[in-house]
């Protein structure tokens, strides 16, 4: 059993299909595109063990999609922000801050996620070989996100009951 802790917030690529089957790691059935992307773990799933929830990074809008911008990508009119943890490095004998940045601007894609075994997942690093990891707390960090992403979640439930099944049909013939 692995600790959660560990790997909230961090930022993943999947191991390959093959290398998945020869390591006997179970392998959920995920769409291409997902596979070939970074992803966010967010936490846990509830009664499975080992397995984690995770959202895709993309460096592409689509229009109907929802998304969360990550520092240093501008945060231009979106409600939150994440942000990367930062981490003290060593260099020319002395200690200096060092602010992590993903290769390209990204984005959190926060209307869908997946479930996976922690075993499928290989850790993002950068090039002092730290982890790319979101802050836990604070402005930009994980709780921040798992509640705005709950929030959300709560207004659309809430919406989808008001509007009825009639609305629902009309606005499927629009």
């Amino acid at each position: 059993m692995v600790l959660l802790r560990d790997f909230e917030g961090g930022v993943y690529t999947f191991k390959s299909n093959s290398e998945c089957l020869d390591l006997g790691i179970p392998t959920p059935v995920l769409p291409e595109k997902v596979r070939g992307h970074m992803v966010l773990v967010l936490g846990g799933v509830p009664r499975k063990l080992d397995y984690v929830k995770v959202m895709t990074i993309t460096s592409t809008l689509k229009e109907d999609g929802d998304y969360v911008p990550i520092a240093p990508t501008l945060k231009n009119g979106y409600t939150i922000q994440l942000q990367l943890r930062n981490y003290l490095v060593w260099h020319h004998r002395e200690t200096l801050r060092f602010f992590p940045v993903l290769q390209k601007y990204s984005y959190l894609k926060i209307d869908s996620y997946y479930e996976v075994p922690i075993q499928m997942l290989v850790n993002v690093r950068d090039h002092f070989n730290n982890a790319f990891v979101i802050r836990s707390k604070g402005q930009g960090g994980l709780r921040q996100l798992q509640d705005y992403v709950r929030r959300r979640d709560l207004i659309r439930t809430t919406e989808s009951h008001d509007a009825g099944p009639s609305s629902m049909i009309q606005s499927d013939e629009k």
